[in-house]
């Protein structure tokens, strides 16, 4: 892996910052890798997982890719354009001129979880590239299958000085978070986080943290519960919940919650009958089927009550469907970790400054949604509150917007990719001034200072 760095840094001051011609090229060779590679990607996350929707992954592993990189590709000569700024002190009226010119950083590793392991390189691959920079990346352990995939595809597509991916488990990634490189953008659990941190401040390497947490789901009077069902279902049923964006828990208003309970029951059964069961995405292994297994006995024996929206689990292909939890408490596991599967804790609440109150006693979240058709109830739960984004009247959408950044904030994670905001995330903002040949005012703040230069520094203050 040092060797791989190392190649790579020399390449980068060899050839120089990449025209945009360059770049467009490498994010061309990410848009052919993955459409060329599209029925391996498929069949391999089938090995990975016991079962994985195929409409899933081409709808948001192979797709959502595709179109951010055609999205920053058809923006790209906009962004790397050079910003004018005023001179200070008048110089702009002599001829000087201050510029901001967002300049690559060198190489960018990359840590990918499981959960979307085509996804989660090339979303953010799209940014790297398109700010000049040179990747190495490390996908998950979890899913072998397609780490050799994506591997495989990189390495025909790409030399190693411009874009490399490094296997291994977690001793490999413990090596690969210390190595010195430009930034480091790490998805995955805040836990894990908390090391990659660590090992990246040895070199002060920057980062970008997208480390999920307990996303919350509010919904008000006055909507339409079947419709409601309907969007939070889509995406708590997608990939099995297994998706740092996925609704974490719900706060209904008293009285709507068993027409609310009813409709996510019929929803379900709607997206998955008998004839469509393979489009029921599994867990991904026995750990974590295991896992949804601990949280459903430790929330039974501290007096929640658990409601199977679908008789389709199957412990042999670690399926299982999503269930309802109600009575739930703090004292829970499933109320204390990020369930990163398809359990969905209901809280009822009376006053919507109850459900505020407790977001803000708890870790900010990646996500927040909130239903309803008030827009002052809309603006009290966005100004209240923090997260790293929201999405009214839907479920995660803020994240499909190519205009919006995606990211965290606090324990959800910091830095940004998608975008514009992406694309300056994993650039140098480098200040370049040019200085103006004349030298009169510059000269009257150097010694020896007479009365000009105390006339100078009050003009200079109120320019300020």
């Amino acid at each position: 892996m040092k060797e791989i760095l190392e190649i790579q840094k020399k390449a980068f001051i060899q050839d120089g910052e990449p025209t945009f011609n360059q770049r467009k090229d490498r994010l061309e060779r990410c848009i052919a890798l993955i459409e060329t590679h599209d029925e391996k990607i498929i069949n391999a996350l089938n090995e990975d997982f016991k079962n994985r929707s195929k409409g899933e992954i081409l709808t948001s592993e192979i797709s959502q890719s595709v179109r951010n990189l055609n999205f920053t590709i058809k923006r790209l000569k906009k962004w790397m354009r050079p910003q004018s700024r005023p001179s200070s002190f008048m110089a702009n009226m002599l001829g000087s001129k201050s510029i901001l010119k967002p300049s690559p950083l060198g190489t960018v590793g990359v840590i990918a979880p499981w959960n979307f392991p085509v996804g989660m390189i090339f979303y953010p691959a799209a940014s790297i590239f398109a700010a000049g920079n040179r990747i190495m990346a490390k996908p998950s352990e979890l899913t072998p299958s397609t780490a050799d995939v994506i591997k495989e595809a990189v390495e025909k597509y790409f030399d190693v000085s411009e874009f490399s991916v490094v296997l291994g488990g977690p001793e490999v990634g413990a090596e690969f978070s210390s190595l010195p490189f430009d930034h480091l953008l790490y998805t995955g659990s805040g836990r894990i986080g908390k090391k990659i941190l660590s090992a990246a401040a040895d070199n002060l390497v920057p980062t970008t943290l997208e480390l999920g947490g307990k996303s919350p789901t509010i919904v008000s009077e006055g909507v339409n519960l079947n419709l409601i069902a309907k969007r939070i279902m889509f995406v708590k049923t997608l990939n099995a919940g297994q998706i740092c964006l996925s609704p974490d828990y719900i706060y209904v208003k008293r009285g709507l919650e068993k027409d609310l309970i009813n409709a996510l029951k019929e929803t379900f059964n709607e997206f998955f009958t008998e004839k469509n069961l393979d489009d029921y995405t599994s867990m991904v292994n026995d750990h974590h089927f295991e896992r949804m297994d601990t949280y459903i006995q430790d929330a039974k024996d501290k007096g929640a009550e658990v409601i199977d929206l679908s008789p389709i689990d199957d412990s042999n292909k670690n399926i299982m469907s999503t269930k309802i939890l109600l009575n739930v408490n703090d004292d829970m596991l499933v109320m204390k970790e990020e369930i990163f599967g398809p359990l969905l804790p209901l809280k009822v609440y009376d006053e919507l400054s109850e459900v505020v109150n407790y977001i803000n006693n708890h870790d900010h979240p990646l996500g927040l949604y909130f239903f309803g058709s008030s827009r002052k109830e809309q603006d009290y739960v966005i100004n209240n509150t923090r997260s790293g984004g929201v999405t009214i009247n839907d479920v995660m959408f803020h994240l499909m917007q190519s205009e919006l950044p995606f990211g965290g904030v606090g324990p959800s994670g910091n830095g940004h990719y998608h975008g514009y905001e992406g694309f300056l995330n994993f650039s140098n903002l480098r200040s370049i001034y040019y200085q103006t040949k004349v030298d009169t005012i510059f000269g009257i703040l150097r010694p020896p200072r007479k009365k000009s230069f105390e006339i100078l520094s009050k003009i200079m203050k109120k320019l300020s």
